[in-house]
């Protein structure tokens, strides 16, 4: 869904995925994935590494670690997304 490649991964910001609704509600969650490692986050529109919008039922956040148990990042998955 991201339509983006390896490297240009990193690049991909928040700002860039999610719209304000979107925004405003991962910020609204963000304390339960620090605490509880993971959360579900509710459906809404966020747009395609390429620019494309897309709607989704629900998004999965969790956060993953690195070699010393510290947040590293926090990945996402969409789900019943597609294009609008």
């Amino acid at each position: 869904m991201l339509e983006t490649t390896l490297v240009a991964l990193q690049d991909i910001t928040l700002e860039k995925v999610f719209d304000d609704q979107g925004r405003k509600n991962l910020c609204a969650e963000l304390p339960g994935i620090m605490e509880q490692g993971f959360t579900c986050i509710p459906g809404g529109l966020c747009v395609s590494g390429l620019g494309r919008p897309v709607s989704y039922e629900k998004a999965l956040a969790w956060k993953v670690l690195d070699d010393d148990c510290g947040a590293h990042c926090i990945c996402f998955m969409f789900v019943n997304w597609s294009f609008v």
